[in-house]
């Protein structure tokens, strides 16, 4: 966000969009006080793409699941010591992940990978889930009984989960000057080639990296033309 202001960049915090609308070679979105008009729009919206997509007569199928992290006050937090102790990720189903002690710095963060429940983005609630807790204590216990201790932290947050999973990283087949990112659940760690791709898109209006991708991100594959398409979370 600081590089964004530096160069330029207005960030409109905890302003809802009201409205948006193709006029011949411009996008024009509203908010409930301000009005925006521009060659291009990037519409990365998290779990609000649906509606955003929706204002130009387009349907996305996608779930928004409320998840969480936990972050467990280790016995033997050293043990845990970034650089001493990996990254991970469990790849099975249920999948869990983990991160050696960084960010808090007297806990080790371990949750599971796409176990919430679907949900509202609008109403939400950011309390624990005692079942996804539930979950990770039971794997943690069988696997990680070292990281095991009381809960120093849990945090929520959202996913929005095309069913495969893939990202979406396209324009509008009728828009080309509106392009649609969504990131799966794990956007932030690709943040960097994403912004590249959709800063390409907007500037350009074609991305070389979409280019070399044989339409796997691309809004028309066909699961994400089933009205009721198979779900598939595992990465």
């Amino acid at each position: 966000q600081r590089m964004a202001r530096a160069h330029g960049a207005m960030l409109r915090d905890r302003t809802p969009v009201t409205s948006i609308e193709a006029r011949r070679d411009e996008v024009v979105v509203e908010t409930a006080d301000a009005r925006f008009s521009a060659r291009s729009l990037t519409v990365a919206a998290g779990p609000w793409t649906a509606w955003a997509v929706g204002r130009f007569g387009l349907r996305i199928p996608l779930d928004v699941t409320k998840e969480q992290v936990i972050y467990f006050a280790a016995g033997d937090l050293a043990a845990f010591a970034l650089g001493t102790f990996p990254i991970w990720i469990w790849m099975d189903d249920p999948a869990f992940y983990g991160f050696p002690v960084f960010g808090e710095p007297d806990a080790v963060k371990i949750t599971q990978d796409a176990g919430g429940r679907r949900v509202d983005p609008d109403t939400r609630g950011f309390e624990e889930d005692p079942e996804i807790t539930a979950r990770v204590r039971g794997f943690v216990e069988r696997y990680l009984p070292a990281a095991l201790g009381p809960a120093r932290l849990i945090k929520t947050c959202l996913y929005t989960l095309p069913p495969d999973r893939d990202f979406i990283l396209d324009t509008l087949p009728e828009h080309a000057n509106v392009a649609v990112a969504v990131g799966a659940g794990h956007g932030y760690k690709f943040a960097g080639v994403l912004g590249r791709v959709l800063a390409d898109l907007a500037l350009e209006g074609r991305s070389p990296i979409l280019e070399e991708s044989a339409g796997i991100f691309a809004l028309d594959r066909a699961i994400l033309q089933m009205e009721s398409p198979p779900r598939t979370y595992m990465v």
